[in-house]
């Protein structure tokens, strides 16, 4: 199920949420989204960090959590359970999430569509998300895209949002898209990193449940004047130079490579590849400039 549309975000929201890294973001049939965090790809650390913002003072940070979720296995979740950490409005009237798709063009620098976003069900990659097999374990019939629970799980799950782009890749970076029939085009600059946006009044409030060595922990963010909050869920390299002196310790990688390890039904004929040029004479310390991307998988 796709996310619903809206032509607008809201003007000073009092939560934003930032998805940089390897995730995948599924809207779910109940209106809220499964963020699956990949746990598989080498050198990829994950993080979650919750910031208080006020005007003239330094961020304070309320919450850290370092490494992989656990999961919560909490009262109402699945039995058994699949997701590490649940971000809840609990608000008395209607919720559910939302991809900003403007009807105008936005200024520079300010939110744009969630269009930008990769979503592998697109028509410019996998076109949709076809049965494709039985599982000769369980005689399940599966689809192309199935995430794997192993490399996937435990995942987020937040009931509540308006989702849009943050920031894009570089124009002056040339990202090609290679086709599994090995042509390849070069792509526009596109999402790297996602966004989501949640209002409170006076009568909500959004709560994050996890557990923190084993003991369920559970962090309230209510509406208050000259206040808002930053949450920042990362799943990126912690530190990756452009100089590569060992191939073997220090390779290269390719981001589509990385999540076709858990969209596992996807034979290697059909799958699609990432190739990053860094302008001529450019050498940055930093993260990778391979755009550390999440993606989308039925948002449209």
């Amino acid at each position: 199920m796709p996310f619903t549309p809206v032509d607008s975000l809201p003007p000073n929201p009092d939560v934003r949420i930032f998805f940089s890294g390897l995730m995948i973001l599924e809207p779910r049939e109940d209106n809220t989204c499964e963020v699956f965090v990949h746990s598989s790809a080498p050198r990829h650390y994950f993080t979650i960090e919750v910031r208080r913002k006020q005007a003239g003072r330094p961020d304070e940070l309320m919450m850290r959590h370092v490494g992989p979720l656990a999961y919560l296995g909490r009262d109402g979740d699945i039995v058994p359970p699949i997701h590490g950490m649940q971000i809840v409005k609990l608000t008395p009237g209607a919720k559910g999430v939302r991809s900003f798709i403007p009807t105008t063009p936005p200024i520079d620098g300010d939110p744009q569509s969630l269009d930008l976003a990769i979503d592998f069900e697109s028509a410019g990659f996998h076109n949709g998300n076809p049965q494709s097999g039985t599982d000769p374990t369980t005689n399940q019939t599966f689809r192309l895209l199935d995430i794997d629970s192993l490399g996937g799980r435990p995942s987020i799950l937040l009931d509540d949002g308006t989702f849009y782009t943050a920031a894009l890749t570089r124009s002056d970076i040339e990202i090609r898209l290679r086709h599994p029939d090995g042509s390849d085009r070069v792509l526009a600059p596109f999402a790297s990193l996602i966004g989501a946006a949640i209002s409170l009044d006076d009568d909500s409030s959004l709560v994050i449940f996890w557990r923190q060595f084993g003991k369920l922990e559970r962090l309230e963010l209510e509406r208050t004047e000259g206040t808002s909050y930053e949450i920042y869920i990362v799943n990126d390299p912690l530190f990756e130079s452009d100089s590569i002196t060992n191939p073997e310790r220090d390779p290269k990688h390719d981001e589509f490579r990385e999540y076709y390890k858990i969209l596992h039904r996807v034979p290697t004929d059909r799958q699609f590849r990432l190739n990053v040029t860094i302008p001529p004479g450019e050498l940055s310390r930093g993260s990778t400039r391979t755009p550390c991307m999440s993606i989308i998988k039925g948002g449209r």
